[in-house]
Order: C-alpha cells, then structure tokens, then sequence
C-alpha cells in the first residue's frame, strides 16, 4: 500500500517538474499584437447604409454571435430608410 502511495507522489512531482520544465523551454507561446487600430463600428455601418452598400456591413463578434445593440442599430436605420421611401412613394402617386 505504501509503494502506491509514494508512486503516486512521484508520478505527481514529475507532472510538475515536467510542466515547469515545458513552460521555461517552450515559454507561453506568441504573445498576441496589438489590434491594428480600433473601427467605430456604428459610424462604419451607417456610411455603408448610406452608400447603399449593405455588404460592407460590420459587427463585432461576441461569445454567442454578434452586439445585438449593433445589429438592433443596422435594423433600425434599414427600417427608417424604408419607410422614408414607401413615404415618399405615397407622396409622388
């Protein structure tokens, strides 16, 4: 019973040793740039609109999909948009 005991002890000091020795040979790995310069995304999506160009359209990515506040924004200047052409639509017949 004893000399599972101090097996595992060794096993368990080796897996320390052999993840420190890792760690000081291979280091933490690259180190991650700077991001190139920050997008005001809601800016960015609104000249798009105006240009008409929907597939320059950006969001940011977060856990579970996109910033729903973003998206909420792009759906509500698409509706604003529409509905000023269905207005004057009305007004031209």
């Amino acid at each position: 019973m004893f000399s599972w005991i101090l097996l595992l002890l060794v096993l368990a000091a080796l897996v320390v040793l052999s993840t420190w020795g890792w760690g000081k040979i291979f280091g933490l790995g690259d180190v991650m740039g700077d991001v190139d310069e920050k997008v005001d995304v809601r800016a960015f999506n609104r000249a798009a609109l105006d240009r008409g160009e929907l597939d320059d359209l950006r969001f940011e990515l977060v856990p579970r999909g996109y910033r729903p506040e973003q998206v909420d924004e792009v759906i509500a200047d698409l509706r604003a948009q529409l509905d000023e052409a269905h207005r004057l639509e009305r007004e031209k017949d």
